[in-house]
């Protein structure tokens, strides 16, 4: 690899050297001043493939070149904008905004400097506003390839995860790490969280991004390295024992993402995101994972507040006296750990009534002892009242002893005589409808899809309103939406026949896809950026069926 470049240098006649902010195998990252643009400051990506050759170095930057050209198409505000790409020194650099935050990595060595790690509702969270993501690039048709708590952002003015450091761009620039004769993967990603399909054959798909994604969120649930979360004898995950309060819905959410085969794990970001929603339906909004807050606080580089809850690591004395989680609540879990320390490999005891108590079930058995005990007795009383008035004497009294229990005198208040209002002299009060200001009418145009194939539609944004859109469609069907603008910017809602948002996916995003819950009118709603004309493209196709798996028969043998 080449020398690092001076600080102080200037690329391009523009961007300005003034940090090295990290170095891999394939190169390095610096921040940069763009003093072309008011000395923002922005990110330097530089790659320096090993040359074996004119012609090998000419088909690198051809691929380079087209990687990043595909990478410049994305546009989504988790992910920074790549504005640029260019040669110089024999160095190729890709120019990029600047997400100024914490890594993941970092967040999480902070908190175990604190002997704490993110708790099942911070992950949660987390795990939300990367899926996203994820579906925005694998409706692309690009992979990450190296998703880590290295290669994702807290970012500082939002608190949102950004997406870091794309390895496409990676596997196109190691073709030429490889002989021109022989045509294999490239292997691009990190041990332990890359799956194994990755690792050993370069091949990846949009579910091996979902594995890593897995892992990271196990990692920060943990605070272990994942080679300290597999069974070496066995190669299976067994990172359940770290987090013994963690509700088994979530649980089983990660295991499917964590599957060693791609066809035993989720096959998209919506399928998980598909998941969640179906367990927020299942137990209610109050248990489901995500819900346990109505505003949880945004993500800080340290805790947000002190610790009540969760479990020490084991010690050789292991005295924690901590208290269980209670579903999912954003508390921090308090570890005794280090730098992802795996000096401790016994987990923490569990109670086994604890965990009973602590499920769905558990809650419910312990309401209905609740409601029978407080129904039973009072009943119990009044009947035993009852039979003892009864053979005292068989004159009935006015009313039962019962009936007028001696009470604080508080409890029973003198009354009051008030004049009753004068009804007429106040005009009546208009219903609540009346006072609700009605929405702008705007008027949809319906369009007419067939199954199956693809409808597309362009035009020009009128910035002072949305455009809209009316599909009639049949409940269970599929719909995928995509939504392009020039300029960037807009985006679209897609709202079910009761006028609210299919699913949270479905609010300010350019890409949906989903199994439609009812029958009716949906709307797509393409917002435009607010005071700026542009054009859009939309594309709209229903019914998405799975593709089917062709098993080949034998040819029959010819005697």
């Amino acid at each position: 690899m080449q020398p690092p470049i001076p600080l102080g240098t200037l690329l391009q006649q523009r961007y300005r050297v003034t940090k090295i902010l990290g170095q891999g195998g394939f190169g390095r990252t610096y921040l940069s001043q763009d003093t072309g643009c008011f000395d923002e400051m922005c990110v330097l990506k530089e790659f320096s493939p090993n040359d074996r050759g004119r012609d090998a170095l000419k088909k690198s930057k051809e691929l380079f070149q087209r990687e990043a050209q595909v990478l410049y198409q994305i546009n989504h505000p988790q992910i920074p904008k790549f504005r640029a790409n260019f040669e110089e020194q024999k160095r190729l650099f890709l120019v990029q905004e600047y997400a100024e935050g914490k890594t993941v990595a970092k967040t999480l060595s902070d908190r175990l400097k604190n002997n704490t790690t993110f708790s099942e509702a911070e992950a949660v969270e987390f795990l939300q506003n990367m899926l996203p993501v994820l579906s925005h690039i694998h409706g692309m048709g690009i992979i990450h390839r190296d998703i880590s708590p290295d290669n994702i952002i807290f970012r500082d003015r939002d608190k949102l995860p950004v997406l870091i450091d794309f390895g496409v761009v990676k596997a196109g620039v190691t073709q030429l790490e490889v002989s021109t004769q022989i045509h294999q993967g490239t292997t691009v990603g990190k041990a332990g969280y890359a799956p194994g399909e990755q690792l050993q054959t370069g091949e990846a798909y949009a579910n091996s991004d979902l594995y890593a994604l897995a892992v990271t969120v196990v990692v920060m649930m943990t605070g272990r390295k994942p080679e300290s979360l597999i069974d070496k004898s066995t190669m299976t995950w067994k990172w359940h024992q770290w987090v013994p309060t963690l509700t088994p819905w979530f649980a089983k959410i990660l295991n499917k993402m964590l599957s060693r085969m791609p066809n035993s794990r989720y096959q998209s970001a919506n399928e998980v995101a598909q998941a969640l929603r179906s367990v927020s339906d299942f137990v209610g909004p109050s248990a489901a994972p995500g819900h346990a807050t109505g505003n949880l606080t945004p993500l800080t580089g340290i805790p947000s507040r002190p610790t009540t809850s969760g479990y020490e690591q084991p010690s050789t004395t292991n005295n924690s006296g901590s208290v269980p989680l209670s579903r999912v609540k954003r508390t921090t879990t308090s570890v005794k750990s280090s730098n992802y320390s795996a000096k401790n490999t016994q987990p923490p005891p569990q109670n086994p009534l604890r965990g009973i108590l602590n499920t769905p079930w558990g809650t419910a058995l312990g309401s209905t002892a609740a409601a029978v005990i407080f129904i039973i007795i009072p009943l119990f009383l009044v009947s035993r009242s009852l039979t003892t008035s009864s053979s005292g004497s068989k004159t009935p009294t006015p009313e039962p002893t019962l009936a007028t229990p001696a009470t604080d005198p508080i409890a029973t208040p003198t009354p009051i005589t008030v004049p009753p209002p004068v009804v007429e002299s106040v005009p009546p009060s208009p219903p609540v409808t009346a006072t609700t200001p009605a929405p702008a009418t705007v008027t949809a145009e319906a369009l007419s899809v067939e199954v199956g194939k693809p409808l597309v539609k362009e035009g020009a944004l009128d910035p002072s309103k949305p455009t809209v859109f009316s599909l009639n469609l049949p409940v269970g069907h599929k719909l995928k939406a995509s939504l392009a603008s020039t300029p960037a910017g807009a985006t679209m809602n897609i709202l079910a026949p009761n006028q609210a948002n299919v699913d949270v996916y479905a609010k300010n995003t350019v890409n949906w896809e989903g199994t439609l819950p009812l029958a009716g009118e949906y709307r797509i709603e393409i917002v435009p950026l607010a005071g700026a004309a542009s054009n859009y493209k939309l594309e709209v196709i229903t019914n998405l069926a799975p593709t089917p798996e062709v098993s080949a028969s034998p040819a029959p043998v010819s005697r």
